[in-house]
């Protein structure tokens, strides 16, 4: 039974995230070419047309990837989640503005104990639930390195936040919460503007 959730999940993440779509590939030096493409394993790959070779691109080259049609479009980008990445890894772009907003997407595993199983079979005993999960990173234009505010929510976005007063309070009364990192770039983007803080 495990084996056959594994493969209903990986199959969902493929045809998420692994589809051949309409897309312009980001280069790093600005420019970008419309196309077909698609993301696996931090790689993107990319081909002008059906009918040509898909070629593989990394962060070394290429920015990022907008899939585009059916009326809306997702952006993806590389973006170094913290210090100690050595590499920068593909996120969704969320919301562009004074701080960026990214999100990371991955399946976590958990594996709990069924007493409706026979205890004899030990390796069976065991009922695995599998969660599809988000991580959020906030980022300024002029930050090297995103930060991911959950971990220690409330003294790092604090300090993330520092400039804009009316978000800290929100913060400090609790009207703003871990669950609530989205609305909480969106607020600052909408409502607190540097120059007026200054």
């Amino acid at each position: 039974m495990k084996k056959i959730i594994v493969l209903i999940v990986i199959t969902l993440c493929t045809t998420l995230f692994g589809q051949e779509r309409e897309a312009t590939i980001l280069f790093n030096d600005s420019t970008s070419v419309k196309g077909f493409g698609e993301i696996k394993k931090e790689k993107i790959y990319f081909r002008v047309s059906l009918d040509a070779k898909i070629k593989e691109w990394d962060f070394e080259m290429a920015s990022g990837l907008i899939f585009s049609g059916y009326g809306f479009s997702e952006k993806y980008l590389y973006i170094k989640p913290d210090k100690y990445s050595k590499k920068p890894i593909i996120m969704e772009v969320i919301e562009e503005g004074n701080v960026n907003l990214y999100k990371k997407s991955f399946i976590t595993e958990k594996a709990y104990d069924d007493p409706t199983k026979s205890i004899t079979d030990i390796n069976n005993r065991k009922t695995y639930v599998y969660d599809f999960e988000s991580t959020y990173y906030v980022k300024r234009k002029n930050e090297e390195n995103a930060t991911d505010l959950s971990f220690s929510f409330k003294t790092n976005s604090i300090k993330y936040f520092s400039d804009c007063k009316m978000l800290v309070e929100k913060i400090n009364k609790k009207e703003f919460k871990k669950d609530n990192i989205v609305e909480i770039v969106y607020y600052y983007n909408d409502y607190c503007d540097e120059e007026d803080e200054n």
